[in-house]
């Protein structure tokens, strides 16, 4: 489809600094941070595409594994450690502890 219009590209760049100009000159009342917001605003939607992003491809599901097996009562879980029942038999942990 033919884009028609009235402006040449010669008059594009005179005609935008008249355009801001114009602009800035509405949004003298108002605070530098505004007017610098408002134009960060006309930046972003000049820049965004017409058209949506093509979309990403998702990355594969991960399963989560399987649980481990239930141990018997009387098999340490790691080795090297002590069994359950040794470890009930040392009685209470004290009351507090401090880190060396």
């Amino acid at each position: 489809m033919p884009l028609e219009s009235w402006i040449t590209p010669e008059e594009t760049a005179a005609l935008a600094a008249e355009a801001a100009a114009r602009i800035d000159a509405a949004l003298t009342g108002h605070a530098a941070t505004d007017r610098d917001a408002y134009w960060a605003s006309v930046r972003k939607a000049y820049n965004t595409p017409y058209n949506d992003p093509a979309p990403r491809e998702r990355p594969a599901p991960v399963e989560a594994p399987a649980p481990a097996p239930d141990l018997p009562a009387a098999a340490s879980p790691l080795p090297g450690l002590p069994a359950p029942a040794v470890i009930a038999g040392l009685g209470a942990p004290p009351a507090e502890i401090h880190a060396a």
